[in-house]
Order: structure tokens, then C-alpha cells, then sequence
């Protein structure tokens, strides 16, 4: 018999890794891409002889034998040989002279905190404490995993507890109000620069103990490697490629099923075919939609029905109750290695104008430390992140499409606002650094067709659920969806996961639950649903 053909629309990381363990699982699969190069947000680009990295700030999964370096270990992304790049901290604030920094070393970071801020000691120490005890869970995770046999393991288990009795004090605390609870405004700024002033507070808690733990560091070639590496795995694995083929339109037709008796009426969806933007078409057995799941509801389906409650919550009301963001980044090139700047800082600045918002901050990442591959020898690639919400988004796609040369140049203003800000901190650089790329909330939009190019899952604020969603596709046999929105906290390895569990639910379909209905062979979700007549007529 020939082998089953999967389409999986999208060559991210959960397309990539759908590929990936759909080849191994004995299916031949195509992975259709709308841009000429594979990796999604999972990107990094080269202008003028220097790499700029669009995602990579660590990666879960470095420390060996826990779940996920075991999994980058099956796509290819870690090998023996693969050098993990292990930074001092993971990330440092500076406020009127003033330095915090969240150090490798968390009793560190205790001791400076302490003589910062000896007022904010009850904060201080929970949050440390906090993440010394999930940073002994990470650490141990092969041994929390398995039933407690022996009073040492019993111990490590017995240690979630002690977690959970701290964590439970910043239930119902964002980041925001958890920074409120610290009278140092240097503390304050720390956990401000760190991400999205909505996030549940508990997220940096869980990050910085990944971090501490060795699980959450880098490989050296940033994103650029990663993918790479996926890509290399997936074509050597037998996969194809097809670049530069937009998706238009998912053709959905019913199918109808030879009735069992006269009463029985059993009714499913399929999808036909494929279109593509330009004009050709493809069948397959099954299609996975590794994109933008409003994207695949709105313009692949067409049909809103068929989206879930959650998804319908999440992408109807996101604005309040899932706030997505995005980011304006601008890479820089310079002339020297930033010393000064060791991996990354947040800083004061004047107040600049990005999208709709002011900032009076600047978060600075140097990324001379993710290989030489960065820049040419005694230079560095600095970068700048903002973040940006939906009416940021907004601001950028009505400048694009009103004004295409508008858009650029106030996207290079803005770089060169950010610039004049760095060389009044840093005046040793003057002349030394040139503008190498921007690009937007809109930029991502339009590459990979991103919800208010938001290249994260939405935000999981301290009030809203965590809204995990199925892969299954309500009412379609056989479409599905990976993606790292699917599930809590999402990410590069909850996307891979995402592609892993989609062939787990194809594989499981494959399995016929009953031989034949006639001389029909049934299989999957079909066959269950008949099962389930033929049990009334029994």
C-alpha cells in the first residue's frame, strides 16, 4: 500500500517537527511554505556581513535528561557535540547608577539585593527561596517524574509542595502589581524590563529558576542553528519542501457515509484540497495548519463554526482577557565588542515615541556571546526589543498601507532615536554604530501572518486561564493544528511538542477500532462514531 500523505501548511518549529516525527511514523509529508526560507519566528537574517537573531533568548532544554533536551535531542537541535552557551545572568536593570541582576548564582542575587534594598528583605528572600525550590524540581525533573520508591526521591517530590506553598503567595499577582510590592525603584525596574508588565508574576519565578538550574540557556549559533538543524533533520529524514507557496484556501466538502440502517445518519466534514495563492492545488490524507490559528479559522477554513469555544474566546476577547504582543526591534551593528554590556541591560532614557506608547526605557542585548557567526572579528551585533501591543499594531499597519515610504522612515527614526540614547550613555561608541535592520508588529504580520504579529502565545495574565486548546479541528476529520499557542506556556518547545502530539492524534486515527462495516474498512473517528450506532442497535 502506499504510504499516507500529511500537507503541513507552515515550516515552523511545529511544522518542521509534525514533519519530522510524521516521517519516522511512516507517512510522506510535504511542508508548504509561504516564505523562501523555513524556521518562522524561529529566524535569524544577515545584513552587512553581521547575523541578527529574531528569537532566541534561551533555550528550555539545555540540562541533559530532562524531557525537553531529550526531545531537541530527537529533532536534531542538540547533539553531543553541541555547544551550550552558559551566560553569567539572565538578565540585569540599571536605575539613577544603581545595577540589579538576576545571576546564575541565585544567593547572589539575594546578597545584592539585600544591601540594594535591606527594607525589601521579606520580598526579597521569598522570591529567592521561591526559586531555589523550582530550581531543585528542574534539576531533579528525572527523578520527579518517576514514583517516589525511596526516601530521596520521596524528598524531591515532597519538595513541589514546598514550591506550591510559596507560589501560592503571588497567585492573582502580575508582574506589574508584584513590582509594586518593592519600595526599591531599582528592583522595581528589574522585573519591569524583564517582559510584558502582564504576565503572571510566577512566570519569571519559573523562568529565572529554569535559567538557574542550566535548563534555559543557549546553543551557540542562536536560531539560526536551530533551524538549520531542524531543516537538516526533516530533509534527511525524507521530508519535502515546497517554498514560496502561500496557502489560499482550504476546500472543505462533506463526506458521506453508506448508512448502517435507515435511521442512521452519520455526517463529516473532509478536506478536499488545497489552493495556493498561486493557482496550483494539492491533495492529501491529512493537513496540519502550523500557522496562525485565526489565520487557518478566518482564512484557510472560512468558517468560524468550526473553531472552539476556547479558541473563540481567546481570539474574540484577547484584547482584554488574552492580551497578545509583539515587539519594534532594531538590530545594530558596532564597530567593537560593547565590553560594557556583557549580555544584556535595561536603562533610563529620554522619552521616545514607538508605535502608539511612550518609553523612557531601553532593554540593550548584546549577542557577541552566540558564536562568531554573529559579526566579523572585534565586532558585536547589539539589539533593542519594545514592546508593542494591538494598538501599536494597529498604528504600523494603517502607516504601511496608507504609506509604505512613511513607514520606513519612521521606523528608522525611531532606530536612530534609540541610537542617540545609546551613545549619550555609552559616548565611547559615537561613530562606531550603524542601523543595521528594524522591523515591526506589522513585519511579522506580514511574513507569518501573525494575529497583531504576535510571534508569542498570548499573555496568561494572573486572572485569565491558561486556555490550553486541542489540535483537533471541531467538525473536520482530517485538518489539525500545531502550533505553540496551543498549549500553556507556549514557546519553541511547546511549539515542537505541538507537532509531536498532532501525529500522535493522526497515528491514533490510523488505528481501526472495528475491521469492517460491510465491505466498508472504517478507521479513526468514523469508525467510533458507527461503533456507537451499531451499540443503540444492540
Amino acid at each position: 500500500m502506499s504510504k499516507k500523505k500529511i500537507a503541513i501548511i507552515g515550516g515552523g518549529v511545529a511544522g518542521l517537527a509534525a514533519g519530522i516525527y510524521g516521517q519516522r511514523a511512516g507517512y510522506e509529508t510535504t511542508i508548504y511554505e509561504k516564505n523562501s526560507v523555513l524556521g518562522g519566528s524561529l529566524s535569524g537574517w544577515y545584513r552587512n556581513g553581521y547575523a541578527i537573531d529574531n528569537c532566541l533568548h534561551w533555550l528550555t532544554g539545555t540540562e541533559e535528561d530532562t524531557p525537553t533536551n531529550l526531545m531537541w535531542r530527537e529533532l536534531g537541535v542538540l547533539k553531543d557535540d553541541t555547544k551550550i552557551v552558559k551566560r553569567p545572568y539572565l538578565i540585569s536593570s540599571e536605575t539613577d547608577g544603581v545595577r540589579v541582576t538576576l545571576w546564575r548564582d541565585t544567593e547572589r542575587t539575594r546578597k545584592e539585593m539585600l544591601e540594594i534594598s535591606p527594607e525589601d528583605a521579606t520580598e526579597i528572600n521569598l522570591f529567592i527561596d521561591c526559586v531555589n525550590v523550582a530550581s531543585d524540581i528542574t534539576a531533579n525533573l528525572s527523578h520527579v517524574m518517576k514514583i517516589a520508591k525511596t526516601v530521596s526521591e520521596a524528598e524531591t517530590v515532597l519538595s513541589h509542595f514546598g514550591f506550591a506553598r510559596r507560589a501560592v503567595m503571588y497567585a492573582g499577582l502580575d508582574i506589574e502589581h508584584w513590582a509594586a510590592k518593592f519600595k526599591s525603584e531599582a528592583i522595581r525596574n528589574l522585573l519591569l524590563d524583564f517582559s510584558a508588565k502582564e504576565y503572571e508574576s510566577y512566570w519569571l519565578i519559573v523562568v529565572y529558576s529554569f535559567f538557574a538550574s542550566g535548563n534555559a540557556d543557549i546553543i551557540d549559533g542562536g536560531s539560526i542553528k536551530i533551524a538549520d538543524s531542524l531543516v537538516n533533520t526533516y530533509l534527511e529524514e525524507g521530508g519535502k519542501v515546497e517554498t514560496n507557496m502561500p496557502v489560499r484556501k482550504i476546500v472543505i466538502k462533506k463526506r458521506r457515509i453508506p448508512k448502517i440502517e435507515k435511521k442512521a445518519k452519520i455526517k463529516t466534514k473532509y478536506a478536499e484540497k488545497i489552493l495556493f495563492s498561486n493557482g496550483e492545488e494539492t491533495t492529501a490524507d491529512y493537513i496540519i495548519c502550523a500557522c496562525d490559528i485565526k489565520y487557518v479559522f478566518l482564512k484557510l477554513i472560512k468558517k468560524k463554526k468550526h473553531a472552539s469555544k476556547i479558541i473563540k474566546n481567546v481570539f474574540g476577547r484577547h484584547e482584554k482577557d488574552y492580551p497578545m504582543y509583539s515587539a519594534y526591534q532594531v538590530a545594530f551593528g558596532v564597530d567593537g565588542l560593547f565590553e560594557e554590556i556583557d549580555d544584556s541591560l535595561g536603562f533610563s532614557c529620554a522619552p521616545i515615541e514607538v508605535g502608539m506608547q511612550q518609553i523612557d526605557r531601553i532593554y540593550l542585548k548584546n549577542y557577541r556571546a552566540y558564536g562568531d557567526y554573529i559579526a566579523p572579528e572585534g565586532k558585536t551585533v547589539v539589539q533593542c526589543m519594545i514592546i508593542q501591543y494591538e494598538k501599536d499594531f494597529k498604528f504600523w499597519k494603517k502607516l504601511y498601507k496608507s504609506d509604505e515610504s512613511r513607514y520606513k522612515q519612521v521606523k528608522m527614526n525611531t532606530a536612530n532615536a534609540i541610537l542617540t540614547e545609546i551613545v549619550k550613555k555609552y559616548p565611547q561608541y559615537e561613530g562606531k554604530i550603524e542601523v543595521l535592520d528594524t522591523w515591526t508588529p506589522y513585519t511579522y504580520a506580514r511574513r507569518n501572518n501573525d494575529t497583531n504579529g504576535a510571534y508569542m502565545r498570548f499573555i496568561t495574565t494572573a486572572f485569565s486561564r491558561k486556555a490550553n486548546m486541542s489540535s483537533e479541528i471541531k467538525g473536520i476529520d482530517n485538518v489539525f493544528l500545531a502550533s505553540h499557542c496551543l498549549k500553556y506556556p507556549g514557546g519553541l518547545p511547546m511549539a515542537a511538542v505541538s507537532g509531536k502530539g498532532v501525529i500522535d492524534i493522526i497515528k491514533e486515527k490510523e488505528k481501526p477500532l472495528i475491521p469492517f462495516v460491510g465491505d466498508i474498512p472504517i478507521v479513526g473517528g468514523i469508525t467510533e462514531k458507527i461503533s456507537n450506532v451499531i451499540d443503540k442497535k444492540a
